[in-house]
């Protein structure tokens, strides 16, 4: 069975994939295709990107921003020399597109958001060129054992897909042709798989946050001060109005996506009444977020 670091670019993940070798190291990049989202981002860092991306995701857009601190980005590249592997770089549809099929915004009651966006691309990539299923590598530690077994270990995929109906939407006569306009209809056959066996090295072995946190402190790699979506619906307010100070683009590209679908990530407040809020000063901050998909994690 094939081994599998599954690496969020948080220490807890990368703290993985320096001590416990795999036969992939994945990371899954949330994606966001609006250029003024990534306004504070190198050029040369969304080429280096965009080469990764291409290796592996052609099909896939070009990449222009991401819903994480671009930090991160500087962190996989420096991550992929320290451990002496190939980072295995994947990303999924963008943003707009996942809002656009799903008509929502992402929320405590909505959480489709990590399934989209990372878990597709690692299973996608995984059926195409491994034996499932795979062991794969959680980065929870021990003083986090109580989110073991919140992750499934299925997946449910169109297996098959064809045109079974078709209704004319549009008809037009131009110079005595006629142009018509067809929407088809798709049936799809679904398939439910058992895709990977989760492990949990940090707990089986007691490592807790102080351990990683004192290991990192030694090495000359700088991590996001916040991890995971900088615009996550797991995040306190308090986190959410900092993030607009770090990484105003992303915050207001999000806040944008509010208005227009009419709903928003967290249920009492807006993120343009968030950015609004004053800074607490006694608040945590960087403390990332617990997405129970089993990816996001500090």
């Amino acid at each position: 069975m094939e081994t599998v670091n599954s690496l969020s670019g948080g220490k807890t993940s990368s703290y993985i994939a320096v001590h416990y070798p795999a036969d992939y190291d994945v990371f899954a990049l949330c994606c966001i295709d609006s250029h003024n989202a990534g306004a504070h981002i190198d050029r040369k860092m969304k080429q280096r990107v965009n080469d990764k991306l291409q290796k592996y995701c052609p099909h896939m857009p070009e990449f222009v921003a991401t819903s994480e601190d671009p930090v991160l980005l500087k962190t996989m590249f420096d991550l992929e020399q320290k451990i002496g592997r190939e980072i295995i770089w994947l990303r999924g549809i963008g943003w707009e597109e996942m809002l656009r099929v799903k008509k929502a915004i992402p929320n405590m009651d909505k959480r489709f958001c990590t399934t989209i966006l990372k878990m597709q691309p690692i299973f996608e990539f995984l059926f195409m060129r491994v034996p499932l299923p795979v062991k794969m590598r959680i980065g929870f530690r021990y003083d986090e054992a109580h989110r073991v077994n919140s992750e499934n270990t299925t997946f449910r995929f169109p297996k098959f897909a064809k045109k079974y109906k078709g209704r004319l939407v549009k008809s037009f006569n131009k110079s005595t042709v006629t142009f018509e306009t067809y929407f088809f209809d798709w049936l799809y056959q679904w398939e439910t798989i058992e895709w990977r066996v989760n492990e949990h090295p940090l707990v089986d072995d007691k490592i807790i946050h102080y351990a990683v946190a004192q290991y990192w402190d030694r090495q000359n790699i700088v991590f996001p001060d916040d991890s995971n979506c900088q615009n996550c619906f797991w995040k306190d307010e308090q986190q959410l109005r900092k993030n607009f100070d770090t990484n105003l683009p992303i915050m207001i590209w999000a806040a944008i996506q509010e208005h227009l679908w009419g709903n928003t990530f967290k249920e009492e407040y807006s993120l343009f009444q968030i950015s609004e809020m004053p800074i607490q000063l006694d608040f945590t901050f960087g403390t990332g977020a617990g997405c129970q998909a089993g990816f996001c994690t500090n």
